[in-house]
């Protein structure tokens, strides 16, 4: 492009996707609601095969182009080894929401990069008492130094992380520092891909809207029930650590991750889809009517225009 910027998508991707697994009858679909996926009877095990190439065929394409759909993914993916009838509804409406956007776009500007990552936890949102962390990674200019605030240009996300974390946390702190230390360990293998492609790396800045997870790591704060950390997240304090990576604290609304943790209602959705994807493309008329699921209920519909999606994008 003439300013600089370049568009990301997969075309290919998309359209075998939809060509094998959505169907030509897709509802629009503006957001997820996947909560108690375990409440029906068990799937048989032909409608549980039946079931398991939604997954395979869409994260791919969720961690290359539309991370909108990680979420979901992994909440699905949770009850993959007995899924039930609530599991199978909840890939229909991923299939529905991946129809509503058949090909979303990441558009890059040209930068230092200098990669910048946020990362985010939501505490017990996951069933058997697990918590979910997230990470946003972007190349962007190069940091100030300390104790200057980074605070990078927006750019397309290189990659996006939403995951589950296996034990069980004792409290929100403990998954945000959980976070910090997952998204800590992909930051060094980026880091070491980024050298060999030429491109030297500072310290790389790790925001985090968490003040305890951020003391953690600087060990200026005096331990009490937080002893147990040392155990899991000692990686986090070493001095070669630092070196590699500047864990700092911003507000959460300036958090690029937080999408990814937890649920949100239809208007969230909306507003925050076009900060991570474009959506040039859309499969809706401005003329028709079409049913939308709503969030806040995987079994009741309503009714929106097209129109009402397509002022939501983002040219």
């Amino acid at each position: 492009r003439r300013d600089g910027s370049k568009d990301s998508s997969n075309r290919r991707q998309a359209a075998l996707n939809m060509h094998r697994i959505c169907g030509p009858n897709q509802r629009v679909v503006k957001s997820f609601n996947l909560h108690r996926l375990t409440t029906l009877p068990n799937l048989t095990k032909k409608e549980h095969i039946s079931s398991s190439p939604v997954l395979v065929r869409l994260l791919y394409y969720a961690r290359a182009v539309d991370s909108t759909m990680l979420p979901a993914i992994n909440e699905i993916s949770g009850s993959q080894a007995s899924p039930t009838q609530k599991t199978r509804d909840a890939c229909t409406m991923l299939l529905d929401y991946a129809a509503t956007y058949p090909l979303a776009i990441i558009r890059y500007h040209a930068s230092d990069m200098a990669l910048n990552t946020d990362t985010d936890a939501a505490y017990l949102v996951l069933p058997n008492a697990r918590s979910r962390y997230a990470g946003n990674y972007i190349l962007s200019d190069t940091p100030p130094s300390p104790p200057a605030v980074p605070t990078p240009k927006p750019n397309g996300s290189i990659l996006t992380v939403c995951k589950t974390i296996r034990g069980v946390m004792s409290s929100a702190a403990e998954a945000e520092t959980a976070g910090v230390f997952g998204n800590g360990q992909e930051i060094i293998a980026i880091h070491i891909s980024l050298q060999a492609l030429g491109h030297p790396q500072q310290a790389t800045p790790l925001k985090t809207d968490n003040s305890t997870s951020h003391s953690f790591v600087h060990a200026n704060i005096k331990q009490r029930r937080s002893k147990t950390w040392d155990m899991r997240w000692n990686w986090l304090r070493d001095k070669a650590t630092h070196q590699q990576l500047r864990v700092h604290w911003a507000k959460g609304a300036d958090n690029n991750a937080d999408y990814f943790t937890k649920h949100h209602p239809p208007s969230h959705h909306l507003a925050m889809r076009p900060k991570y994807v474009l959506n040039a493309h859309q499969v809706t008329t401005l003329n028709r009517i079409l049913g939308a699921r709503v969030c806040s209920d995987t079994d009741r519909y309503t009714t929106v225009t097209s129109r009402e999606h397509l002022k939501h994008q983002r040219y």
